[in-house]
């Protein structure tokens, strides 16, 4: 199967997290402690955008709210270099694909192998006969497109491979999470339960439904589908994975702490 979905996951998604920037530290009185960005206070409460979702604390939860600007230790510089180095062959090799020049694309992407090996397997299916030179190119072009934010482009290309092939689960997906970056949630949510249907063990998937539902305030079935993801991390043993679904069925389920 084209992983066209795991290029963007393994390398947009870490890019997006390293350049993010931390605004905020919320400790609650239970101990609790909150990196995010304040987008609303009152004086009742505040809105915290954290792990994909905005969730709301009551004041009287809070112990305290720090202003965090971290300081370039080793670690962080780490991080900007891979955000400025690590994803460079990856997009270079994208730009040479999405323009149909395949060889020049192979070259930029063995240079990150174990980052983008999705890309190489649309080149390795191109070259076998398997998918035709327009559908690599809009899958490229679509891949392109999410990098930049471009989402209604995005939407344009994927489309288009969508059309020669409907069943390919990650063209579902990533034109599911390109309505989510729109606010098109329901339309996130049926692309996303499309792939669901041709990859029922797909927790990325399920986890983007839940956060779709959530943005449309429709709690339980986002705490529906964030069990269904916990429920495939347990069965692959993957410990983090569990954690992460645990931290986000918990600002799902408690609105306070």
């Amino acid at each position: 199967m084209l992983k066209a979905k795991s290029i963007l996951l393994s390398i947009i998604f870490n890019l997006l997290f390293f350049c993010s920037v931390q605004a905020e530290v919320i400790t609650l009185k239970s101990g609790k402690v909150i990196d995010g960005e304040i987008v609303e206070r009152t004086k009742d409460y505040i809105r915290v955008k954290y792990n994909g979702l905005k969730i709301y604390y009551e004041n009287k939860y809070i112990k305290s709210i720090d202003n965090q600007q971290p300081d370039v230790t080793a670690a962080v510089r780490q991080k900007e270099k891979i955000a400025e180095e690590g994803p460079a062959s990856f997009k270079s090799g994208i730009e040479f694909a999405a323009a149909g020049n395949f060889n020049a694309a192979r070259q930029e992407f063995e240079k990150q192998l174990n980052d983008i090996k999705g890309g190489l397997n649309i080149l390795d299916a191109l070259e076998k006969g398997s998918i035709s030179k327009d559908y690599a190119i809009y899958l490229f072009q679509g891949s392109l497109h999410l990098i930049n934010e471009e989402y209604n482009l995005a939407i344009v290309s994927l489309e288009k491979a969508w059309e020669i092939n409907p069943k390919d689960p990650d063209v579902n997906y990533n034109l599911g999470s390109a309505y989510f970056s729109l606010g098109e949630y329901n339309k996130s949510i049926a692309y996303l339960y499309a792939t669901l249907k041709l990859l029922p063990d797909d927790i990325e998937a399920y986890e983007l439904i839940a956060k779709d539902y959530y943005n449309i305030g429709d709690n339980q079935k986002a705490k529906d589908n964030l069990l269904a993801a916990k429920e495939l991390f347990k069965k692959n043993g993957d410990e983090n994975g569990v954690a992460h679904i645990s931290e986000l069925l918990h600002s799902v389920t408690a609105i306070t702490p």
